[in-house]
C-alpha cells in the first residue's frame, strides 16, 4: 500500500495542530467578547440610572426654584 512521505505527514500534522490552536483561541476570544458585552450592558444601565437621578433632581429644583439657570460650581441661581 502506498504512503505519503514522513515530511508530508508532519506537514499535515502541523496544519491540524495550527487549526486546533486557532479554534481554541477563537473560543477564548468569543468568551471574552461575551464578558465585555455584559460589562458594556452593565455600564449602559448605570448611565441610564444616573440620567434618571439627574432628571429627577432637575425636576425637583425646577419645582422649588422655577425655570432658572444654576451655576453648578457656586450654586448661584440666575
Amino acid at each position: 500500500m502506498a504512503q505519503i512521505t514522513e515530511t508530508e505527514l508532519k506537514r499535515i500534522e502541523f496544519i491540524k495542530q495550527d487549526s486546533i490552536e486557532i479554534a481554541s483561541i477563537l473560543g477564548e476570544l468569543s468568551f471574552q467578547k461575551i464578558v465585555i458585552e455584559n460589562q458594556i450592558d452593565e455600564q449602559k444601565q448605570k448611565i441610564a440610572e444616573i440620567k434618571n437621578r439627574e432628571s429627577m433632581l432637575f425636576e425637583e429644583l425646577k419645582s422649588k426654584y422655577g425655570n432658572v439657570t444654576i451655576n453648578i460650581e457656586t450654586g448661584e441661581i440666575n
